[in-house]
């Protein structure tokens, strides 16, 4: 048994990583790994309580957590039948799962809550993918249309996904092509011209009220420019 328990929890951590190698962001990559073992958690107690407890585990690491997700984590938690587990474990490994159980339901109640529903990068997760696919690319093309056109064909997807993506997106390629002195180029003032007619409402709940002033300014700093 003790083999089986560890092997499901690093199993569901490489799926996670997996899907997070494919470009997702990290909220759908954690979606797509627990649609994944879904059927999994229905073997047994233990496999339940792993699969709720690694999935719980990796949303600490993340920026927010979308409420239903939240709530079906908690109760998932909560109502793991106790004595079952027992049975289906170790002495050593029971209680390892409730101490496990025990920090992620410590944990979950300090992530800020992400009331739209709506499977995307989150704001300061999108601009640092952005910056840093901007720098691995720069130094390899020289041509301006080019990078943009790279970027935006890498970040085509996100861009198509959500207003907040999008426009998280065409604001940090901006700030970057300043930041090079490229602004005289056809794809940044196509992007400037966005910015420019882009209404902050648009977002909705996809962005905080703190996410949204700080993009407010960003884009006001790229205007003026």
């Amino acid at each position: 048994m003790r083999r089986n328990y560890e092997a499901l929890f690093g199993a569901f951590y490489e799926r996670y990583f997996d899907f997070k190698s494919e470009k997702m962001s990290d909220v759908e990559a954690l979606v797509r790994t627990s649609d994944a073992y879904f059927g999994v958690q229905r073997r047994g107690e233990m496999e339940k309580a792993v699969v709720n407890i690694a999935e719980g585990r990796i949303y600490l690491t993340h920026s927010k957590i979308f409420i239903k997700a939240k709530e079906i984590i908690v109760e998932a938690l909560n109502s793991i039948d106790l004595k079952k587990l027992q049975l289906e474990t170790s002495p050593d490994e029971y209680q390892d799962i409730l101490e496990r159980r025990d920090m992620v339901l410590d944990g979950i109640d300090n992530i800020p809550i992400d009331y739209s529903p709506y499977t995307r990068w989150y704001y300061y997760e999108m601009e640092k993918e952005v910056r840093n696919y901007f720098g691995v690319i720069i130094n390899d093309i020289k041509n301006v249309s080019e990078i943009v056109a790279k970027i935006m064909e890498r970040f085509e997807r996100e861009c198509t996904n959500t207003p907040s993506e999008n426009i998280v997106v065409k604001t940090t390629i901006a700030e970057l092509l300043i930041r090079h002195g490229i602004k005289e180029n056809e794809q940044f003032v196509k992007i400037r011209n966005e910015l420019e007619q882009f209404n902050i409402n648009d977002v909705g709940e996809q962005l905080s009220e703190d996410e949204k002033a700080d993009l407010s300014i960003r884009i006001k700093e790229v205007l003026s420019k």
